[in-house]
């Protein structure tokens, strides 16, 4: 796929995926499916040409971190107004271990 040219996704292929996805496209969405996913396979064949090793740290962006600085946090009365639920001055959230 390095070569310069487009990958194919075939019905087979594109049927597999569908099944490993469990999704179900109508029929007049597989055209274009299929052609978005060749064209995200031909990017990512594009990525693995790029150079490793010494030298390749050149093609780097630059570092755009800003310094790891602590602030104060947001006031927990205005955390708890954002929440979908609350209760007693804590978030309120499904349970999701059984106990017993």
């Amino acid at each position: 796929m390095t070569d310069g040219r487009t990958p194919v996704i075939d019905d087979e292929t594109l049927a597999r995926l569908e099944e490993l996805a469990r999704l179900e496209l109508a029929p007049e969405e597989r055209e274009r499916v299929k052609a978005d996913l060749a064209a995200v396979l031909g990017f990512v064949a594009q990525l693995a040409d790029l150079p490793e090793g010494p030298g390749a740290e050149d093609l780097a962006a630059p570092e755009r971190t800003r310094p790891d600085v602590p602030r104060p946090g947001l006031p927990r009365d205005a955390a708890l107004a954002l929440a979908p639920a609350a209760r007693d001055g804590y978030f309120e959230v499904p349970r999701t271990v059984d106990e017993g």
